[in-house]
């Protein structure tokens, strides 16, 4: 089963639009939408564990020169009570 996130992603002021297109080239990156607020993107990405979504967080988006700060949120599962 994939392992879905959502990343908040806080850019250089003014280069949302380079790091919004850099994001869709990447495989694990599913859907992006430009925001407002405290965050500038928000990425939905899905892997296959826990180690993958860290290796594309740290190792690829992070590498993305015009990101400066990044919030992982994995999507959990809650199983309803009886």
């Amino acid at each position: 089963m994939a392992l879905k996130a959502y990343i908040l992603i806080n850019t250089v002021i003014g280069r949302t639009k380079e790091v919004a297109k850099a994001l869709t080239e990447m495989e694990e990156v599913k859907h992006i939408d430009i925001i407002m607020g405290p965050y500038d993107i928000i990425a939905e990405v899905e892997t296959d564990s826990h180690d993958t979504l860290s290796q594309v967080v740290m190792g690829k988006m992070q590498s993305i020169e015009d990101i400066r700060h990044t919030m992982t949120c994995p999507v959990v599962a809650v199983e309803e009570a009886d």
